[in-house]
């Protein structure tokens, strides 16, 4: 039986992949965005695509709670924090409480895994939280569903690699030869490919699972292998330093908690419940991604 979905971030690089696996599955998609209507026709048009909770009209039974500004668009000013929390946090109080009405049977919310300690030793689910502001939001995120009375699952995202996202503000550089390590380079790097996050995604949906799953590939990399990978596969050189000061005074405590410290993250519940990823090390994740 055909689901009708309401995604928010439906318009985004994540979003626009899980709405079309809906859509290939016979459901009806609802996407919350805040694109501008005269600026709308370059997204789906099979898509019911609303910008106030108010145009929310037929019964919604499953939730894909995507959206968010990027983390690492910009530098941490406090109109930036507030911006990032409000596009998570007041975002999902909303549509809880929109939905209140509706017969909401499963929902599943993203989260990132900034939500734990950084270091060096690998962190399945039972991990601890860390501090500063990436966790706290991820920490308020989670927090807001507590609203929610329908089954739902918080997938902790790394780094998604595609055609687009990440890889796209790396590309420039790497191509031309001057992609390397940041700081030591020895930082954790956890990351999943797209196709395999969508998957997930679908994947909890059909088995209507419960809890904190880590969105992750099974082979978490130092940030310099990273780098390694994608100038092997871009056949560049990739071995061009950026030094941990620079990044500091270009983005102040960002660049501590996001570029010069990481997390070895595992994708410990999904590999125990039999969910087999399609692109299962960096470099066939690389390949993909730039296909």
């Amino acid at each position: 039986m055909s689901k009708h979905w309401l995604v928010t971030g439906a318009s985004g690089f994540v979003g626009r992949a899980f709405v079309q696996s809906r859509l290939a599955q016979g459901d009806q998609v609802t996407g919350f965005t805040r694109t501008a209507p005269e600026q709308r026709a370059s997204l789906n048009q099979n898509v019911t695509w609303v910008s106030d909770w108010n145009q929310i009209k037929a019964p919604v039974q499953r939730v894909m709670n995507l959206a968010g500004e990027g983390i690492a668009d910009a530098r941490w000013t406090a109109k930036r924090r507030t911006a990032l929390l409000d596009s998570r946090v007041a975002l999902t109080r909303d549509w809880i409480e929109t939905l209140k009405s509706h017969p909401l049977e499963y929902a599943i919310s993203a989260s990132a895994i900034g939500w734990y300690a950084t270091g060096e030793a690998s962190i399945d689910e039972s991990g601890p939280k860390g501090t500063g502001f990436a966790s706290e939001l991820c920490q308020q995120w989670e927090a807001a569903l507590d609203g929610l009375s329908c089954p739902t699952s918080v997938v902790r995202l790394g780094v998604v690699l595609g055609p687009g996202g990440f890889l796209a503000r790396m590309l420039p550089l790497f191509k031309l030869g001057l992609g390397g390590p940041i700081g030591n380079g020895k930082q954790g790097f956890s990351w999943i490919q797209r196709d395999d996050a969508v998957a997930l995604f679908n994947w909890l949906n059909e088995g209507e699972r419960t809890g904190v799953y880590n969105g992750v590939g099974p082979d978490a990399v130092a940030q310099k292998d990273m780098a390694k990978a994608l100038g092997s596969v871009l056949k560049r050189p990739a071995v061009m330093p950026t030094p941990g000061y620079a990044m500091k005074l270009a983005f102040g405590q960002m660049a501590d908690e996001l570029l010069l410290s990481g997390h070895f993250v595992t994708p410990q519940r999904a590999l125990d419940e039999g969910f087999v990823f399609q692109h299962p090390d960096i470099e066939s994740a690389m390949l993909r991604s730039l296909s």
